[in-house]
């Protein structure tokens, strides 16, 4: 009992589980995006570079990427919830020092562990969700739990602006320590433990092996896992290059690209609503193949728009919308059908999923930045080869 609480697990599947799977699982993109609007103030107050400043969310992706795969690992030997909890303390311990940092070398390596920790939330709110459901009722919590996901990058820039405008940017970092302890507690509180049986051998180094050769190997999960990869490079794709196609390229301030930023990211959202419903009608392989269809029109349709310059900015944000739409169809469908056979390592098989969406999609998106030539063109033409290409590989699966 916490201050008079009584402990009480929220039922699995009712609204208030989808809600604190959503709230854990934006632990990342909070810490990442609320930073944003404070990278040239820190850069300032530090005596650093703007690029060696930048490096802070570089770095915490890389952390992210590796810590994925510890906190999986650990979830398959110790539980979901002790490993997840585990993971709060050390972001707590991580966020606050950052906020203390006196240098730029202390704050990157601290970003670092802060990565690392924050795996934990990501990984292991999938985990839990394969621990409980399975098939269309898996891709329809996972999906409301997206739905909900997505609006932290909505917001979190604004709360950071605003946070930025009244304190300062380590109050950032303040703010983030108070957020997630407050998730900690929550968790602490009211998830209830889904692993049924523990495996004691999941920390041997063999085991990260086998869950990579599970996922990519298995010809059940190889196809799915492949489209999740690719269908996150063209979030990563987007997200590398939004700033510099809309704001550099199209001209717009930086309210009028919080807005336009903001009404994608809604589409996104809208369109894991939509898929929540539609996985109750349809097998999820259709629907995968089918949204990967639509978002393939949509993004040509987009290049047509910026090649052309046909209805200016406003048309190239409602072709985007709606491409985001289509992607909504697919990460919940391409993800639960890439875990669904592997129940036993749930977490080791997310933790290897997650590690691989996180990598090579920043691989991907770097080197699109690389070739950015004032206009949307790099961009969307890289976004249709993804989808292309995932839609061959769905195409080609031997899942009906």
């Amino acid at each position: 009992m916490i201050a008079g609480i009584t402990p009480r697990p929220v039922a699995p599947g009712s609204r208030a589980f989808i809600a604190l799977i959503a709230a854990i699982m934006t632990l990342t993109a909070m810490s990442i995006d609320i930073n944003l609007p404070a990278i040239p103030a820190t850069a300032h107050a530090l005596g650093a570079g703007l690029t060696t400043t930048q490096l802070t969310v570089t770095l915490f992706f890389a952390g992210f990427a590796i810590g994925q795969l510890l906190w999986g690992m650990l979830s398959d030997r110790t539980g979901r919830k002790p490993a997840m909890l585990v993971g709060f303390v050390l972001y707590e311990i991580t966020t606050l020092g950052c906020a203390l940092a006196p240098d730029i070398a202390t704050l990157l390596s601290l970003r670092v562990l802060e990565g690392f920790s924050a795996g934990a939330a990501a990984v292991l709110g999938r985990a839990v969700i394969r621990d409980l459901f399975e098939g269309p009722q898996m891709a329809r919590i996972l999906s409301l739990a997206l739905a909900a996901f997505v609006t932290a990058p909505i917001i979190a820039p604004s709360i950071g602006a605003v946070i930025l405008s009244l304190a300062g940017w380590r109050w950032i970092f303040g703010f983030l320590a108070v957020y997630g302890a407050v998730l900690m507690v929550l968790a602490a509180l009211f998830l209830e433990e889904s692993l049924k049986t523990r495996n004691p051998t999941a920390l041997r180094p063999g085991k990260l092996v086998e869950a990579f050769a599970a996922v990519f190997l298995d010809p059940r999960s190889r196809p799915w896992a492949t489209v999740t990869i690719l269908i996150f490079g063209t979030l990563t794709t987007y997200l590398t290059n939004a700033s510099a196609v809309f704001m550099a390229g199209y001209g717009l301030g930086a309210s009028a690209f919080g807005g336009a930023f903001a009404v994608i990211a809604a589409c996104s959202s809208a369109g894991n609503l939509l898929n929540s419903r539609l996985v109750r009608r349809f097998r999820l392989p259709r629907v995968v193949r089918a949204a990967l269809a639509a978002a393939c029109l949509c993004a040509i349709l987009a290049l047509a728009v910026a090649a052309t310059d046909f209805g200016g900015v406003e048309a190239l944000i409602a072709s985007l919308g709606l491409f985001f739409v289509a992607f909504g169809l697919v990460v919940a469908n391409a993800t639960t059908l890439a875990l669904q056979p592997h129940g036993a390592i749930a977490g080791s098989a997310a933790a290897a999923l997650g590690f691989a969406q996180t990598v090579v999609p920043a691989g991907i998106a770097s080197l699109v930045a690389a070739l950015y030539d004032g206009t949307a063109r790099p961009m969307l033409a890289a976004i249709i080869l993804l989808v292309a290409a995932s839609l061959l590989v769905s195409a080609r699966s031997s899942a009906r």
